[in-house]
């Protein structure tokens, strides 16, 4: 019998397969051929792509994400940026720079105002005073680990509890005494990109920490963010790709886990998939219920991607956001995320991802015209801003929800929105009710991203080893 099996290989269930395989039994299952879900590198014909958005941000000294690579000795190619994001509004154009006082420069020379300084020396200070804090755990399952681990956040509360009682947007206003329309475009679409909201439905802390991510190191990944997962899988012992989990039985001393071809005894299970598409997995009606109960969380927030890959010598920047001046048709937002890998990467060369929030339910009809429409849209869009010409185009084509569901098994993508009425106290846990079984992931605590994903990993190695 196994002493765990993980359902899924995005970032938390890679992370956390190999975060528990010194100590313990334990097999990693993926349904595709790659790892890394959401986050994974894929072939299509004779090209490489990028799944999801392309960025590493946070690998530095003392952050858990850096202890846990140096401490599992997983080692990549990678490129540090001196800038996250490159912002697209209108005629104007900002480098979202790593360096702080290059950055207030910058954000002046677009949408000067006499508080910027002070105001983004409180982001950068938010941000690393939060890092720095790592005494906390959370649990949910019930109300005494409910109150032990609010307990345990006392550091945290103490040191920003203001901030996370307070509506980012009504703090944006005081502290600049208002701001031009433009200006909270451009930060609520910055925001929007970790967050998965924007500042009127979020706390002022989540807030810093989103605008404080460009202050983070950020790394461009050689051979695709795919190459992480390949490097991870090579330290776990039992990894078992193309292995569709059928349902998952819960027995007396455990949980017996069907896949396609095969039926594996475990005593611990471990959610990577979607928390939101995991109920079908189970007959047993108590974990039903428990998953389901979460299902109003669930505000079908998902990705439109397009994927190019192109034929050309000219150098961009490796990130873009290009924010309109409203949405688009079967999108919720105005604005989208371009990637693109660098000219120096025999493998990936010439190929961009570019993603847009959207709602599962815009593509539950109609689908095929839907997805053609908003495809040509925003390939012109992105072609007219970056200026690429048709002929350097090889390939185009585009992914809906529906197009994840079938390749990744879930239609929400981004997890949680990290909104002001879902403070942590309300999010899934890394552990659960029901013994053995355990959640990790962008849609459990903390949140999505590489730095939101692994703070959860970290929570569950305390949650089950007590450590």
């Amino acid at each position: 019998m196994k002493d765990f099996v993980v359902i899924g290989s995005g970032i938390g269930g890679t992370s956390a397969a190999l975060a528990l395989n010194k100590d313990f039994d334990v097999t990693l299952f993926e349904k595709e051929q790659y790892l890394g879900g959401c986050s994974s590198t894929y072939k299509r014909g004779k090209y490489y792509y990028n799944a999801g958005a392309t960025t590493f941000a946070g690998y530095q000294d003392g952050t858990f994400l850096y202890d846990f690579f140096k401490k599992n000795e997983v080692t990549f190619k990678k490129q540090l940026l001196d800038s996250s994001l490159t912002v697209l509004i209108g005629n104007k154009k900002i480098r979202r720079l790593r360096d702080l006082d290059a950055f207030i420069d910058e954000i002046n020379s677009v949408f000067y105002h006499e508080k910027n300084k002070e105001f983004y020396e409180l982001i950068f200070s938010i941000t690393n005073r939060f890092f720095q804090i790592d005494d906390y755990y959370y649990s949910n399952k019930n109300l005494f680990s409910k109150t032990k681990s609010l307990y345990s956040f006392k550091n945290l509360f103490f040191e920003f509890s203001s901030l996370l009682f307070t509506k980012a947007d009504k703090f944006i206003d005081k502290f600049f005494n208002g701001i031009s329309k433009e200006y909270l475009d451009y930060i609520d679409n910055q925001v929007l990109i970790v967050s998965q909201a924007k500042t009127n439905e979020i706390n002022f802390l989540t807030c810093a920490l989103a605008l404080g991510y460009q202050f983070m190191n950020n790394y461009y990944i050689y051979g695709g963010m795919g190459s992480l997962f390949d490097s991870m899988a090579f330290k776990i012992d039992d990894v078992r790709t193309n292995e569709f989990i059928q349902n998952i039985e819960k027995t007396a001393n455990g949980y017996i886990v069907h896949s396609k071809n095969e039926s594996l005894h475990s005593k611990n299970v471990i959610l990577n998939s979607s928390l939101f598409d995991s109920a079908h997995l189970f007959e047993d009606k108590t974990i039903k219920d428990y998953i389901n109960k979460y299902k109003k969380f669930d505000f079908g927030l998902s990705a439109f991607m397009v994927y190019m890959k192109l034929d050309t010598n000219k150098t961009f920047d490796h990130h873009y956001q290009i924010i309109l001046p409203n949405r688009l048709k079967n999108t919720v937002s105005n604005s989208m995320f371009v990637s693109f890998s660098s000219n120096d990467d025999e493998k990936m060369k010439g190929s961009v991802t570019i993603s847009m929030h959207t709602n599962s339910a815009f593509f539950t009809t109609q689908t095929k015209e839907k997805k053609q429409e908003l495809l040509d849209i925003i390939k012109k869009i992105v072609c007219e801003k970056l200026n690429i010409q048709e002929d350097e185009i090889v390939k185009c084509f585009a992914a809906t929800p529906q197009t994840f569901k079938k390749y990744i098994n879930r239609t929400s993508l981004g997890g949680i929105a990290v909104k002001y009425e879902n403070l942590v106290y309300k999010l899934p846990s890394n552990d659960t009710p029901i013994k053995g079984l355990y959640n990790v992931g962008d849609t459990t605590f903390a949140a999505q991203g590489w730095p939101g994903v692994m703070l959860g990993v970290r929570n569950l190695q305390r949650l089950i080893c007590k450590i």
